[in-house]
């Protein structure tokens, strides 16, 4: 039996799928996107995360002083009596087999109105991939809807479509070099499986967040357009979501680096960026 790592879960409507849905954000994330509002969803194992004051004399090996962590110290440390013993600090990742999450899931089978379900996110939920197939056939087999939202850099995500009715794939940038020096990734394989999954697929949301600075400019537009237009069907709907700043505190409490600056987008760029992508016949969507 296959365990699942995740970092959050909890009920939202309508924005990770249709309907009330039991949303669970799935540990780990091949990217490295600065703007990531769920940072403490990067690292696999899980991330410290400072909830508190905290005591030195709740670290053995000295990692905490002065109401601070050496995280270099606790990349080593599997006690983790920091956290045990002390408080102050919890680690973001838990872990269930796939069976009691589906059972988990099926008590919650009340609350899925309106077409709702249960949709897997991230972090990337295809770094858990075999664990993500058997919980997605299980719901399936079960007669629940299912969402998955991904940022489709898996080459084998397109075995994962017949499980899936509500599939949602990010494009960050349509230009490689540029992809891959901001999020660590190169988006070949991302633009695959979006045409693959466009030709296939009766559904499917193709999410841009529009990041000031990144990719948002007068060409973006028109790199966006070009590829966008080439790969959507009748079956597709992009939505465009603005940078916010909703994870800086999270970044912050997990001991890492935010260098997100002057990244907001204006209302006179989204609405340029909405009515190129308009004008060459996407369907522009708002959940």
């Amino acid at each position: 039996m296959s365990n699942i790592k995740f970092f959050q879960k909890g009920f939202n409507f309508s924005q990770d799928g249709p309907g009330n849905r039991l949303v669970i954000h799935l540990q780990g994330c091949n990217m490295k996107c600065p703007w990531c509002s769920n940072p403490e969803g990067m690292a696999f194992g899980g991330t410290l995360i400072k909830k508190g004051k905290l005591k030195q004399e709740a670290c053995p090996f000295g990692a905490i002083s002065d109401d601070c962590v050496n995280r270099t110290i606790c990349e080593d440390c599997s006690d983790k009596l920091c956290i045990s013993k002390f408080g102050g600090l919890k680690l973001s990742c838990s872990e269930l087999s796939v069976d009691d999450l589906l059972q988990e899931c099926l008590r919650c089978e009340p609350m899925f109105f309106d077409g709702g379900g249960v949709t897997l996110t991230g972090g990337e939920p295809t770094m858990q991939f075999e664990a993500v197939r058997e919980l997605l056939v299980r719901l399936k087999e079960n007669g629940i809807h299912t969402a998955l939202e991904t940022n489709a850099t898996n080459p084998r995500l397109p075995e994962l479509f017949e499980f899936v009715d509500f599939l949602i794939t990010d494009i960050k940038h349509y230009d490689n070099d540029t992809h891959k020096l901001v999020t660590g990734i190169e988006n070949t394989v991302v633009i695959n499986n979006i045409r693959n999954a466009a030709q296939k697929r009766k559904q499917l949301l193709i999410r841009i967040p529009l990041i000031g600075g990144f990719n948002c400019r007068k060409d973006d537009e028109k790199g966006f357009g070009d590829i966008l237009s080439e790969i959507c069907t009748e079956a597709c709907s992009v939505e465009l979501l603005r940078y916010h700043e909703y994870g800086k505190d999270k970044w912050l409490s997990c001991g890492m680096d935010y260098k997100m600056k002057d990244a907001h987008v204006s209302d006179e760029v989204f609405v340029g960026f909405k009515d190129e992508l308009v004008a060459r016949g996407l369907h522009i969507v708002k959940t």
